[in-house]
């Protein structure tokens, strides 16, 4: 394994905000994928989507709340989860859902940290790998 996918020590606050994402979309996805009563009709009668694409975004969200769980797949994670919620922000925006707003708005805000961070720290590690910088 290359030195730049070992844990820093300052990677924890931005550990704990994937962890809470991971836990949210395992969550957000694992009500689509039991066919929530309310969500089905939100999804097919309000939002006009079929009924397999909620299935679909179930899905996605699960593997990727499960992936925000392993830094090696976080920024990749983090950035699919970013753009499930500006699809999700976009939707409840059109539908005048504007709680569901506020909620999906910090979601996205804390998938682009997660993925902001991650990159950040990859690159500082890939450089210091090669040679370009000092830690």
């Amino acid at each position: 394994m290359s030195k730049a996918l070992e844990p820093k020590d300052g990677d924890m606050k931005f550990k704990v905000i994937a962890y809470a994402l991971g836990v949210a979309h395992l969550i957000f996805g694992a009500t689509k994928l039991i066919g929530q009563p309310d969500l089905t009709k939100e999804f097919t009668e309000l939002w006009a989507f079929p009924q397999w694409f909620m299935y679909f975004v179930g899905v996605a969200q699960v593997l990727g709340g499960l992936a925000l769980f392993t830094r090696q797949l976080r920024m990749p994670a983090s950035l699919a989860m970013a753009l499930i919620m500006i699809g999700a922000i976009a939707t409840t925006i059109v539908s005048g859902q504007w709680g569901n707003v506020a909620i999906c708005s910090i979601v996205l805000v804390l998938c682009f940290i997660t993925f902001v961070a991650r990159l950040k720290d990859l690159a500082i590690e890939l450089a210091v790998e090669q040679g370009y910088s000092k830690k």
